[in-house]
């Protein structure tokens, strides 16, 4: 029984240490016609990742698509080979390195690194969701991950100011009903 347990509390230890692929954001809140910058991070993977593929849909009537940056993490020694393509308000971002094994591609990314960089316009305001999905994430030696978890990131874009009305027009009818009964 003790040695039944002992292995359940080693799969539960095991499976809770899931890699996590998620958006950040460099900023709380942002304003119109700001730059949002939103890293695509993959944390608690350390055995060398070698290539991705996923969709980061957005709305595109609130979030302009500016550029996609690719991380150093891919390619220690020869160039990268990331690409993008972008049809209506998905964005499909992948990267793939051919050349280096997984113990080269692990010292160089280690287990928290930036996969890529989009950067978007704010168009309007309100809260925006960026969600990633159809996710593919590819270890060192050619085969798929399957065990990690998503989370996506809401971009808080402050809508127009309210001018606040003036001191004088918020007192004029208290002066006009003292000049009245005088």
């Amino acid at each position: 029984m003790k040695k039944l347990i002992a292995l359940f509390a080693f799969c539960l230890a095991f499976s809770s240490q899931a890699a996590v692929i998620k958006v950040e954001l460099d900023k709380a809140q942002y304003q119109k016609d700001e730059l949002v910058q939103a890293q695509i991070r993959l944390q608690g993977y350390s055995d060398g990742l070698a290539g991705f593929t996923l969709d980061l849909s957005y709305w595109s009537a609130a979030l302009g698509f500016e550029t996609v940056t690719f991380g150093p993490h891919f390619s220690p020694t020869e160039p990268n080979f990331g690409d993008y393509s972008k049809n209506g308000s998905t964005l499909t971002i992948s990267e793939m390195n051919l050349f280096d094994f997984a113990w080269d591609l692990a010292d160089v990314q280690g287990p928290d690194f930036t996969l890529a960089t989009v950067t978007f316009k704010a168009l309007g305001g309100g809260l925006h969701k960026l969600l990633l999905k159809n996710i593919e994430l590819t270890d060192g030696w050619g085969d798929q991950l399957k065990d990690f978890n998503v989370e996506a990131a809401t971009v808080n874009v402050a809508g127009p100011a309210v001018p606040a009305p003036a001191t004088a027009l918020l007192l004029l009818p208290a002066l006009l009903l003292l000049r009245r009964r005088n």
